[in-house]
Parts: structure tokens; sequence; C-alpha cells
């Protein structure tokens, strides 16, 4: 009966592997369009943890992108500094905005620039290999393309 226990295993695996992008909301995504000739530009997303265990975000990808990257912009010594984060982690209940000048996510090696009104799909990798996507609009700026206020 060695068979069991496989199978036992393998559904709870299968329960566990949903459950952390399941409570892993993302909402509010846009990407920055750039000019054509730039290969980079950056994505911004309201995540929030409705579960009760934390969540940690690994890295991204994106059909558009070669590499999707965490980066945090922090100023220092009057200058705008970037760095890649290895790990995002959201405790239970808490939310965090990337955003511009802050968190945010790095779309690396564009196969093109996407133009303003197209929807991009973002995935966040999530550790223990689970991905939560989302589709993103694609505009100059927050707000800009996509605001109800003329």
């Amino acid at each position: 009966m060695r068979i069991l226990p496989a199978i036992m295993a393998a559904a709870l695996t299968t329960q566990y592997i949903p459950q952390a992008a399941a409570q892993l909301e993302l909402s509010e995504a846009w990407v920055r369009a750039l000019p054509p000739v730039q290969r980079n530009t950056a994505a911004y997303l309201h995540l929030s943890n409705t579960g009760e265990s934390p969540v940690t975000v690994t890295g991204g990808n994106s059909p558009l992108a070669a590499r999707v990257e965490l980066h945090e912009s922090t100023a220092a010594d009057g200058m705008m500094r970037m760095r890649q984060l290895e790990v995002l982690t959201l405790a239970p209940g808490e939310s965090l905005q990337l955003a511009p000048g802050g968190v945010h996510l790095m779309l690396l090696d564009l196969e093109r620039m996407p133009a303003a009104g197209e929807r991009v799909t973002l995935c966040l990798e999530l550790a223990g290999g689970e991905e939560a996507c989302t589709e993103a609009a694609v505009m100059r700026q927050a707000g800009g393309d996509h605001s109800h206020h003329h």
C-alpha cells in the first residue's frame, strides 16, 4: 500500500500550490508606455495578501519581456537609485502599492515596446513555484489613459 501515501502526498501538494496565489490579490496593474526604441519599461500594481500566511514574491514574467525583476527606487544623497530586490514578502493582511519612485517591476529586454491602450499579461512568481497573473493596461502615466474624469 505504498501507492496510497504517494497519492495523499500529491493531493496535499496540489491543495497547497494554488493557495498562496489565491490569497494574493493583484489590482490596478499598468505598464508604462515609452518610445518604441526603448528595450525596458516598468510595471506597477497593487498587491494584497488576503490569506492567513505570508506570501513571498520571488520574481515575475510576461510574454513580452525576456526578464521581469523586482526593483526598488530610493533617494540617497539627493539622487534616485534603483536596486534589484531578490524577494518581496507580504504578511497576512498586508498590502503594497508598486508605484513610480518606489517598489516596482522592471520588464527587461522587451520584444517590442507595447503601445498605450494595449493590455499586457503580468505574472508574479511566488515561492514554491506558484504564479499570480493579471492583465495590465499600457499607459503613459498612472490614470492617464484610463481616467474617467474628463
